[in-house]
């Protein structure tokens, strides 16, 4: 293939807005999906299919950059198996199926990303099918691998205080800095709804935090008596900053030039912090929302609370995080057995 159609296939065409959290505003939505000729080829349905994930299922800008990066590499690999310019919606078999998930194996990709791109293809799959551009979908005799389910990384109490404590600047970057950090572990909020955050999301007076989840879902946290005193805090230094970029002044996370975070740079701002305290594998900034749910079901949260304080649409979700410590069922069987004292 050439060049230009390795290029035109990486992404379909379709995720060129994925390079940046403000695509959406510089393509428009509709401009995600370049026009295509013929509803023969699998880039008119995966067009399609973007538009209905968009659409019908709400799902948000990173979601469907997710989505397109996958089918993008299904076009380009069907390009060059079938060596035509524009792979045709037939192409999409069981045989090829199976080619492509082989194609990925021997491209050094792991057993969890692998079993990602197939759920992606489950989902294209199905819905080719409820659009009558396939007949018989070609991924219900492709079976899934089980993988080994892996518990979330979290940081102990001892290295939540060390986290707490590393931003040593007295001015506004350290604060903020340290607002940020406090805010994951207080709050358990993802990194995209972090750096959706507007200054009128917050209600310090009553000590809550409106998150504007998944799906356009929206709850309200609690925020604690540290969180609000150093989210008061900040806000004192904040005001000067916000006036360097009117543009962004509504965002209450703001970097040194009064610029809203992306989330690249929230998860690169935090992981250089994690990294002074704990081992790469716990370096992430989704660690501090498995943290906040572990410590809250360690301290004895019932998990129905716990799922609604992250924001789970199901139960099944929040249920990885009860893998409490030792320490904690230890705490628990010897305030409640009868014998646990005895010798």
């Amino acid at each position: 293939m050439t060049a230009a159609g390795q290029e035109r296939w990486r992404l379909g065409g379709l995720a060129a807005a994925g390079e940046g959290s403000r695509a959406e505003e510089q393509t428009g939505k509709s401009g995600l999906y370049m026009a295509i000729s013929s509803p023969d080829t699998l880039h008119f349905w995966i067009q399609r299919f973007a538009l209905s994930l968009e659409v019908e299922r709400n799902c948000s800008l990173h979601t469907r950059q997710g989505y397109l990066r996958d089918l993008g590499q299904l076009e380009a690999y069907l390009a060059e198996r079938f060596r035509r310019e524009i792979p045709s919606v037939e192409d999409l078999s069981r045989s090829s199926v199976r080619g492509f998930l082989s194609h990925l194996l021997r491209q050094g990709y792991a057993p969890r990303s692998i079993a990602r791109k197939q759920a992606t293809l489950r989902s294209f799959a199905r819905f080719l099918v409820r659009e009558s551009a396939l007949t018989v979908n070609p991924l219900l005799a492709i079976h899934s691998h089980r993988l080994p389910k892996r518990l979330p990384d979290f940081l102990t109490r001892e290295e939540v205080q060390q986290l707490l404590r590393l931003p040593e600047d007295k001015g506004f970057a350290g604060l903020r800095d340290r607002a940020i950090l406090q805010l994951f572990y207080a709050t358990g909020v993802r990194i995209s709804e972090a750096a959706g955050l507007k200054t009128g999301d917050l209600q310090l007076w009553e000590g809550t935090l409106r998150v504007h989840g998944k799906r356009d879902k929206t709850r309200l946290l609690p925020l604690g008596r540290h969180m609000t005193q150093t989210l008061q805090e900040y806000l004192r230094l904040r005001e000067p900053v916000a006036a360097l970029n009117p543009n962004s002044a509504d965002f209450l996370l703001l970097t040194d030039e009064g610029k809203s975070y992306t989330r690249q740079q929230l998860a690169c701002l935090i992981r250089g912090y994690m990294l002074r305290i704990a081992d790469k594998r716990k370096a992430h900034p989704h660690a501090l929302r498995h943290t906040f749910a572990t410590h809250l079901l360690d301290e004895g949260a019932d998990i129905l609370s716990v799922k609604e304080l992250l924001g789970h649409a199901s139960l099944s979700t929040t249920q990885i995080y009860t893998h409490l410590s030792a320490e904690h069922l230890r705490r628990v069987y010897r305030q409640a057995h009868p014998r646990a004292e005895e010798e």
